[in-house]
């Protein structure tokens, strides 16, 4: 058997930096570059062609006349830094994270290759003294606390049943509060209508407050065929940041004036909900459901609270790689959540009068750190307790997400099991740590 070289004695010196960051230097004898100045060819004569050679088969000299000497030698130097910087951090077990920042000195054939690589050190984590005492506290907090669910509450939810069954009857009068209205509308400022403020046939129901404060209140009153212009002023505190605090013009027309004839709600409406043979079942239901879903979000409280004071009692320092790293995932959940509303990027940003710059800016003062600290905490929490989920754990949940995405008609065979089985992992790994910490006393 061959005896396996030990690549990290190319590793000459280590010097670390702020930020959790180290530089490491490097230095290849001439006999070993000499090496992968052979591999470069041997890949470069697969592709290239030249009449008259094989693939795999143009020697070196016909290379040098096609690509010049200096491509070969920096195609050896790429292979040698690769081979390297990889197997000499596995060999010394250094955690580093991210692409390292490769200097590469002179290249010259028949001598030593010199470079370094400036890479992030996966951080020791620390916690300050004394976080248990205040996980505890946070712990007794919500301990024991029971949800309550009020008879207002399982009204409103029985009103929004009642009126997801309304009748809707046209009729001849004047529109009054808790009509349903379809109208045609535009909106201008400044003479011009804006962007997405023209609409045709769009429902409306008088009193509900949909629209921007005044709005409805034009409406009352106008009849099928009615037309009517009016000045509104948008609220400060509107969504779209160019539009707040602004007036605005609106023509409206109404094509139709209906009536809102709800069920009356007693067994028979409980009946044809679902499984129910009275009201007062549908009731106790629609209770059980408000308090669980109560339950949650005290539990999702409960759960950002643990996380905050772990971070709060972080006592490590975070590298930068690893904040840009989330800078970028923060990016991509952003642009995933506004184009559910219809919306990109840019005229997301547009609308908060951010520049793309501006709003990381903002995440690396306020957000991503604490992102990274939370993660490599629990990270380490795992390790530290042996609370890793085992293979049998994650392979069911791998089923269970395979199948939903089934139900969905995404086919399985284009889903990157590999990636899936890790996120699974990690998701599992996140959810013992959570309720480890919640165990705290």
């Amino acid at each position: 058997m061959t005896k396996k070289e030990v690549t990290a004695k190319y590793l000459k010196k280590q010097q670390k930096l702020k930020s959790s960051e180290v530089k490491l230097f490097f230095e290849v004898p001439a006999e070993k570059m000499a090496q992968f100045v052979d591999q470069a060819v041997q890949g470069l004569a697969k592709e290239v062609e030249v009449d008259g050679f094989r693939s795999g088969k143009v020697p070196r000299n016909v290379l040098e006349q096609r690509l010049g000497k200096e491509r070969i030698l920096y195609e050896a130097a790429e292979l040698a830094v690769k081979k390297i910087y990889v197997d000499s951090i596995v060999e010394e077990d250094i955690a580093v994270v991210g692409e390292p920042k490769i200097d590469l000195e002179k290249v010259e054939e028949g001598k030593s290759l010199k470079f370094s690589a400036t890479v992030g050190l996966l951080p020791e984590v620390n916690l300050k003294k004394g976080w248990e005492v205040k996980a505890n506290k946070v712990n007794q907090k919500h301990q024991g606390k029971k949800v309550a669910v009020s008879t207002k509450e399982i009204d409103q939810e029985v009103d929004f049943l009642a009126n997801q069954r309304v009748k809707l009857v046209t009729v001849n009068r004047k529109a009054k509060k808790k009509d349903q209205v379809e109208i045609d509308f535009q909106v201008l400022m400044n003479n011009a209508p804006i962007e997405n403020g023209t609409a045709k046939k769009h429902p409306l129901v008088l009193g509900e407050n949909k629209f921007i404060p005044g709005f409805e209140e034009q409406l009352v009153g106008l009849k099928s065929g009615d037309e009517k212009e009016f000045k509104l002023t948008f609220p400060k505190e509107y969504h779209a940041a160019h539009l707040a605090g602004k007036p605005a013009q609106f023509k409206v027309k109404v094509n139709l004036v209906q009536e809102r004839q709800l069920p009356k709600v007693d067994d028979e409406f409980a009946k044809g909900i679902g499984k129910f043979k009275t009201l007062k079942e549908l009731r106790a239901n629609i209770e059980e459901g408000i308090k669980h879903e109560k339950q949650h979000q005290q539990e999702d409280l409960w759960k950002k609270e643990l996380l905050d004071v772990v971070v709060d009692e972080a006592d490590f320092e975070v590298p930068s790689v690893l904040i840009e790293n989330e800078l970028e995932t923060m990016m991509a959940e952003l642009v995933q959540e506004v184009s559910r509303i219809g919306l990109t990027k840019e005229k997301y940003l547009a609308q908060i009068k951010k520049t793309e710059k501006e709003l990381k800016d903002e995440w690396i003062k306020k957000v991503a750190p604490r992102r990274v600290q939370a993660a490599l905490i629990l990270r380490d929490l795992a390790d530290k307790n042996k609370l890793q989920p085992d293979s049998e754990e994650i392979e069911k949940q791998v089923n269970r997400t395979l199948q939903y995405y089934s139900s969905l008609g995404q086919v399985s065979e284009k889903i990157d099991i590999q990636r899936l089985y890790e996120m699974t992992k990690g998701s599992l790994t996140n959810e013992k740590v959570i309720a480890f910490l919640m165990k705290i006393k």
